[in-house]
């Protein structure tokens, strides 16, 4: 039992040191950067508020503190904005989406207009 608790120890003490080195690893990546969330609604709503809330925030807390960009794109019940993430948006890591959750859901309904596939989002 003395045992377990010394390999349990010093398991979190290696991952305590070397947690520091993963964040400089990410702080290289964003350093510089934009970070771009795309608001499937217009300016001023409640999506958009709570997104501009989040994004003003945000940048001191990622490492490299990168710039972050509010992109609004309206439309269809936020549908043109997730068909923008899934067809535009390039999947390196700088791209943000928030728009509603059910379209996933609609996807199963076969409702027209959806262009992404929710399983490869």
């Amino acid at each position: 039992m003395h045992q377990r608790i010394i390999y349990f120890h010093s398991i979190l003490l290696s991952l305590v040191l070397l947690s520091p080195d993963l964040a400089r690893a990410q702080e290289s990546f964003y350093k510089g950067k934009t970070l771009r969330i795309i608001v499937g609604t217009s300016a001023g709503g409640g999506f958009d508020t709570y997104t501009r809330s989040i994004a003003r925030h945000l940048g001191r807390h990622i490492p490299g503190q990168p710039a972050i960009v509010v992109d609004n794109m309206p439309g269809a019940g936020h549908l043109i904005g997730a068909n923008h993430m899934y067809k535009v948006a390039k999947p390196d890591g700088l791209t943000i989406g928030h728009f509603h959750g059910g379209w996933f859901l609609y996807q199963l309904f076969k409702r027209p207009g959806i262009e992404f596939d929710a399983t490869k989002f």
